[in-house]
């Protein structure tokens, strides 16, 4: 406990640096478009079919270590490595402990299928394990198209709990309308695994060049069902679960479900590099402001690509935008922000 303790200090303390220097807090690399799940709320596929990202080639072995390298270099205190699914890329044990090499927490998000295979590669590399569950039993399964997938992750979970190697262990829930009440259910296999639990209301759809395109609406929660969801988070917060969303998101998604009172610093704090090495816009999806791939070939750093004027203007762009709704967006602009809540909730967590 002692010693996780530290470790997670020392994160704090490259987190400030970080910061201090006006450095993105982390790198959040979507590894492959590929995936095994066949999830009807998959924004992700939806955008691929627009964008195109999903067709292009993905970064090699060596391209996405150049990647690590240059973030490491210059002081990215984590990497949260996605996709599609990452247990997909045979080199991901690799470039976890290349990330971890250059003084990267590495922080990996999967459906779980693949866990119990890959395991022996990455046990004792990862800092924390994002799980997604958006219910239990045969319901999740077929949510992700994936028979059996529940009862796989039940036993990993549960015996993962007693392995001295054991990382930070997260369920991440999206809610919608096929897994509506699900939350309460979740949070009881959570409190089983000894894991946390976030929660984040599904997006449906993202910004183009021509605006907003809604592409998943209609399995989306309504304002009312959202403050639904928000007082029942309140409710396991207070029973004990181990829900990791912020009284601050609560209380904002209680009274404002479309959550537009407050002020984006995503971008400035989380740099998005898709699977082909687009870095994302999250402004205007269809239009990325820049390669890392390109970056390389060129002779460039990753740091002259975030001094790019496209770069900068995206930032600046983003800070009037307030289509989002998840926690990831608002507390992570908080973080930015250095508001003392979320610091003081920041400390919380290392000392658990």
């Amino acid at each position: 406990m002692a010693r996780g303790f530290i470790s997670d200090l020392r994160l704090g303390a490259r987190i400030l640096r970080a910061r201090a220097r006006g450095r993105p807090l982390m790198l959040s690399h979507l590894l492959t478009g590929r995936c095994d799940a066949r999830c009807a709320t998959c924004l992700w596929r939806a955008d691929a079919d627009v964008t195109g990202v999903a067709q292009a080639p993905e970064l090699t072995p060596e391209e996405a270590t150049w990647l690590y390298q240059q973030a490491a270099q210059e002081g990215f205190p984590l990497v949260v490595i996605w996709g599609g699914e990452p247990l997909l890329r045979p080199d991901l044990p690799q470039l976890v402990r290349r990330a971890q090499a250059g003084g990267m927490a590495v922080v990996l998000i999967t459906n779980g299928w693949r866990l119990s295979e890959r395991w022996p590669e990455l046990r004792g590399w990862l800092r924390t394990l994002i799980v997604s569950l958006d219910d239990v039993g045969e319901r999740h399964d077929e949510l992700r198209g994936l028979p059996g997938l529940y009862d796989r992750l039940d036993k990993f979970l549960f015996e993962l709990r007693q392995d001295p190697e054991r990382p930070r262990v997260l369920v991440n829930t999206v809610l919608s309308q096929l897994n509506r009440g699900a939350l309460r259910r979740v949070a009881v296999a959570a409190q089983r695994w000894k894991a946390e639990l976030y929660f984040c209301a599904m997006e449906t759809g993202f910004l183009l060049a021509e605006g907003f395109r809604g592409v998943k609406e209609e399995l989306a929660l309504s304002p009312a069902q959202l403050r639904e969801a928000a007082q029942l988070a309140r409710e396991l917060k207070a029973a004990g679960y181990p829900l990791l969303t912020t009284q601050a998101y609560l209380r904002l998604l209680g009274c404002d479900p479309g959550l537009h009172a407050y002020r984006c610093h995503f971008p400035e704090a989380v740099l998005t590099v898709e699977a082909d090495g687009s870095v994302r816009d999250c402004t205007c999806r269809d239009r990325p402001v820049a390669n890392v791939k390109q970056a390389r070939e060129g002779g460039s750093t990753l740091v002259g690509l975030m001094r790019s004027r496209s770069y900068l203007a995206m930032l600046e762009k983003a800070k009037s935008c307030t289509v989002c709704n998840n926690p990831d967006v608002i507390e992570t602009s908080w973080y930015w922000e250095m508001r003392p809540f979320m610091l003081r909730h920041g400390l919380a967590l290392a000392r658990r």
